[in-house]
């Protein structure tokens, strides 16, 4: 008898050498091919990832069509890697929604579904940090947080504050900012918060009454936001080994003049996290050539990055988006993988659909977004984009997958999470 179809596994992301070397070590379980997609689909061999080496993977999707679901899957496996793996693994989740908390939850609502994939509900050992000012709400609301988040003040350069405060250099602002950084570094070196930053801006001399006002005020209500420390959240704190640090920025969403803070927090953690992945790659490597074994005390990053249009737009420019693209054009040789996920590609910057190595598509039905991602991907790519999108059955969890490294594209049904799903459209009814 031959083997049963629900038995056979693909692996997607791995060369044919890996797949023979590594097996099944170090992948994650996303779903099972459909057969034939019909009212009831008929679902076949099981679609694993791998997760062991860097890849940016881009997942695309109408609202409420899978994107932050298929996220919270990835990162529900990741979390199930053996220690081995596991610890030479750090991933910094951007939630800009607020809704990946709820991986600490077991989902109970469904376990005949679980039971028919062969799973069953567990929660998932996640840390989510908030910013120090919004620490209190949560507490409040009874919402599981572990921790505050905050910036340090040294690390935001001249031209971050600029964007933030949306400046230019030829404001008298944005001189006078530039000179006040320039004096404050000068006597306090790297440790100085906002307080030390506004008493410099007041006894500038060289400067209108009015600049030094309007400065002053803008570094004041800056204070409010409660995500800017002299200290500062300390960058192997959010890239620890073995963890999945959760960084909800949900709360800059809608704020007025807040927007651009989400920016400063990508960006400057991306920056970071490049700078030292790349001193610990040359560490690395070092070892291996004294044929010692690969690793330091830094692990592999992936960050996942909801919303990513919003940090990687295609016609604008922000702080998040040169460092972004430093991850997209050169992170994987340093070991860092990006998960980009969106609903509108027509928006995203074409490098990230261009480089993307593994991709992910829920339904899309607005055309331009259709053709933004048919017109980037690889020429081997012969298939109508559209009518596997006509074809897609139109429930939750289906999505077309498409793997560069074999170089082949697969119709799957995302596996059911064991987690609490908080990306769940909201409802007027309660029950």
């Amino acid at each position: 008898m031959g083997m049963d179809l629900s038995e056979k596994k693909s692996v997607l992301g791995r060369t044919l050498e890996d797949i023979e070397r590594y097996g099944e070590r170090g992948t994650a379980y996303i779903g099972k091919v459909v057969m034939s997609a019909g009212e009831k689909p008929v679902l076949g061999r099981k679609i694993l990832l791998d997760v062991a080496k860097p890849h940016l993977i881009l997942i695309c999707g109408k609202r409420g069509g899978g994107k932050s679901f298929s996220m919270a899957v990835l990162l529900e496996e990741m979390a199930r890697q053996p220690p081995e793996i596991r610890n030479r693994l750090s991933v910094i989740v951007i939630d800009t929604v607020g809704i990946f908390w709820t991986l600490k939850i077991p989902d109970r609502r469904n376990p005949a579904e679980l039971a028919d994939w062969d799973l069953k509900a567990d929660k998932t050992n996640v840390k989510v940090l908030v910013p120090k000012g919004r620490l209190d709400f949560y507490q409040k609301n009874g919402l599981p947080v572990d921790g505050a988040f905050t910036i340090k003040v040294s690390e935001i350069g001249a031209e971050e504050w600029l964007a933030l405060f949306k400046l230019t250099w030829k404001d008298a602002e944005g001189v006078l900012l530039a000179r006040v950084l320039e004096r404050v570094r000068e006597t306090l070196g790297t440790l100085y918060g906002l307080d030390e930053l506004i008493a410099e801006t007041k006894k500038d001399d060289e400067s209108e009454k009015l600049a030094r006002q309007a400065l002053a005020n803008r570094f004041e209500v800056a204070k409010v936001w409660g995500l800017f420390e002299k200290e500062g959240t300390k960058m192997k704190d959010l890239a620890a080994p073995g963890e999945i640090t959760i960084i909800d920025v949900s709360a800059y969403r809608q704020a007025i003049g807040m927007q651009g803070t989400r920016d400063i927090i990508v960006g400057l953690i991306g920056k970071k996290l490049f700078e030292e992945r790349m001193l610990f790659r040359k560490e690395e490597e070092v070892k291996v050539i004294k044929g010692l074994k690969r690793e330091s005390s830094m692990p592999i990053v992936w960050m996942f990055i909801d919303e990513a249009h919003m940090f990687m737009p295609k016609d604008e420019d922000n702080i998040a988006l040169q460092v972004l693209l430093e991850w997209v054009r050169v992170g994987r040789q340093p070991g860092l993988s990006l998960v980009l996920a969106t609903q509108r590609p027509n928006k995203l910057h074409p490098d990230a659909i261009s480089q993307a190595d593994l991709f992910i598509s829920h339904r899309l039905t607005a055309q331009p977004d259709i053709e933004a991602v048919a017109e980037l991907r690889p020429s081997y790519m012969a298939q109508d984009f559209g009518k596997y999108y006509q074809e897609m059955p139109r429930s939750k969890g289906f999505a077309v997958v498409l793997d560069d490294n074999t170089e082949k594209m697969w119709l799957i049904k995302m596996r059911p999470r064991f987690s609490w799903d908080g990306g769940v459209t909201a409802s007027a009814f309660t029950d």
